[in-house]
């Protein structure tokens, strides 16, 4: 494993950490396994997101209850990062949401601290005004930083404006935001409507070298800006939500050739896939004994073009759902057309209530009603 600086904090972390999202709903063997074999390999910087906490507020949360179990031991050889919910509808008590949530985070990590607080999905302008306003989560964070029990404070978001925002103001120590090529070559910045990210990422282009001359690549000034500014870069998506890995569109992509990719862009220090299994991290750690060509992205960059407006890149942004569907899960299993994901759902597409709450959160625009439509058709009448 290599280490790189993050940014100002001076924490050396590993060049690949670990998105832990879709591990924790696991059963308790298959996180331990899988967090102590990343250590192991070399692992040191933990992305802690939950979905039960963002979903409710609850002084018990059973994912951070078995992560805690899983670090036993182990605190002192990670950094660990807890995300805040920047765009929870509870507005009357947002604070008060936020801190039950961490106070438990501590609790059941059986810590005194977080390494870092990262104010999440902060994705449009009324969101990034609330955050850092009067009384804000950016307030409650310094207070926490102020009493010890955070180190570092970093945003997340998925726009290339939020984030020169971010930048610009100082008041943040890392930016974790999305570094894959689909995303990262804006053909005309004009496209860009910061409420509407996914006529952002229609944008993507086919990239060429001579084309792309005289274009200001709004995404990847954000890389430069962060090295200017002394801002850790974390990377969150490089695989594009799975788009890029998927079979039926070729792209030519592989796991260890998008974290190639990501690596070779300039500020960032870490990069998070998520993984599910201790198959899967391990998988991903033998990036280190690969040859250059199994690493070399330049012809899988040079050949590729999307549209992935109405795709589910699985960020779970469209989450609660009022029937409690693993939403993300479920367009998966479509997506993947493997009944098997679909049929281990504890919550079946045919419950959804269309109520339609989900459509108006999903920042890619993905019909969610129709597709629960269709993993009913594929997968329950079939």
């Amino acid at each position: 494993m290599n280490y790189r600086k993050l940014g100002r904090t001076g924490l050396e972390v590993s060049e690949i950490g670990m998105g832990l999202e879709h591990l924790l709903p696991k059963d308790q063997d298959t996180i331990t396994e899988t967090i102590r074999a990343a250590i192991q390999g070399g692992v040191n910087y933990l992305d802690c997101l939950s979905g039960k906490d963002f979903a409710e507020n609850s002084d018990i949360n059973e994912e951070y209850v078995k992560l805690g179990k899983a670090l036993e031991g182990l605190r002192d050889k990670v950094y660990i990062t807890y995300l805040a919910n920047a765009n929870r509808s509870d507005a009357d008590n947002f604070i008060d949401g936020i801190k039950i949530g961490f106070e438990c985070f501590l609790c059941e990590l059986n810590t005194d601290y977080s390494d870092i607080f990262m104010i999440a999905f902060c994705d449009k302008p009324i969101e990034f005004d609330r955050v850092t306003g009067n009384d804000g989560l950016l307030a409650y964070a310094r207070k926490l930083q102020n009493e010890n029990k955070i180190k570092f404070i970093g945003l997340s978001t998925h726009s290339s404006d939020i984030a020169h925002k971010a930048i610009e103001s100082g008041d943040f120590d890392v930016l974790m935001y999305p570094v894959n090529p689909a995303f990262d070559v804006i053909a005309d910045e004009e496209k860009y409507i910061s409420l509407d990210l996914g006529k952002l990422w229609d944008a993507a282009y086919d990239y060429n070298a001579d084309n792309a001359k005289g274009i200001k690549p709004i995404r990847k000034n954000v890389y430069t800006e962060c090295l200017k500014n002394n801002i850790g870069l974390v990377v969150m998506k490089p695989f594009g939500g799975g788009f890029l890995l998927r079979p039926d569109i070729n792209t030519g992509f592989t796991p260890a050739n998008l974290i190639s990719y990501a690596l070779n862009q300039t500020g960032v220090s870490t990069v998070i896939p998520g993984c599910e299994n201790k198959e899967q991290i391990e998988d991903i750690l033998r990036y280190y004994s690969l040859k250059d060509d199994d690493l070399d992205f330049s012809k899988a960059v040079s050949n590729s073009r999307w549209n992935i407006k109405g795709c589910c890149q699985y960020c779970n942004h469209c989450l609660p759902c009022a029937a409690d569907i693993n939403i993300a899960q479920v367009n998966r299993a479509i997506d993947n057309k493997t009944a098997y994901e679909y049929n281990v759902l504890d919550v079946k597409a045919s419950s959804c209530v269309k109520c339609g709450e989900c459509e108006t959160r999903c920042p890619f625009g993905v019909k969610i009603m129709d597709k629960m439509d269709l993993a009913v058709k594929m997968f329950e009448n079939s």
